[in-house]
C-alpha cells in the first residue's frame, strides 16, 4: 500500500471514529515502528516541549509487533484530527505517528514524505 493511499486511509478512520471510543488501532504490523515514515527533529522537539502533540494519547494508535522495533505510536494527521499544533507546522498531506507522547524523550515519525526531505 502506498504511503498516500496508508495516509488518506488513515485520516478517513480518524474522522468515522467516534470521539469518545477506546483505543482505536489503525495500523498492526511485525515491522519495526521506525520504517513507518522519516523521523522529524524539529517535530520531536517540538513534542517533547508540548507543541506539537496528539490531543488524545493511547486514542488512534499503531501497533508494531515484530521482534525488532516493537512498539505503541500515537497517530494524528496533518488535517488536524487527533492534533495539538499551536505553530501551524503540520501538513495536510503528512501523518505523524508519535513514540513516547507526553515525555521529554518524544519521537515524531512522519508518514507521506519522502525520505529526501
Amino acid at each position: 500500500m502506498s504511503t498516500r493511499t496508508l495516509s488518506t486511509l488513515i485520516g478517513t478512520l480518524l474522522l468515522a471514529s467516534p470521539a469518545l471510543a477506546r483505543e482505536q488501532v489503525l495500523i498492526e504490523t511485525d515491522k519495526p515502528y521506525w520504517e513507518v515514515g522519516v523521523r522529524d527533529n524539529l517535530l520531536a522537539r517540538a513534542c517533547s516541549l508540548t507543541r506539537f502533540t496528539p490531543i488524545a494519547l493511547g486514542h488512534f494508535v499503531a501497533r508494531f509487533n515484530g521482534d525488532k522495533g516493537a512498539g505503541i505510536l500515537d497517530i494524528a494527521t496533518g488535517r488536524g484530527q487527533n492534533l495539538y499544533d499551536p505553530k501551524h507546522q503540520a501538513k495536510p498531506n503528512e501523518v505523524y505517528y508519535f513514540r513516547n507522547s507526553g515525555t521529554t524523550s518524544c519521537e515524531v515519525f512522519v508518514g507521506g514524505r519522502s525520505k529526501a526531505k
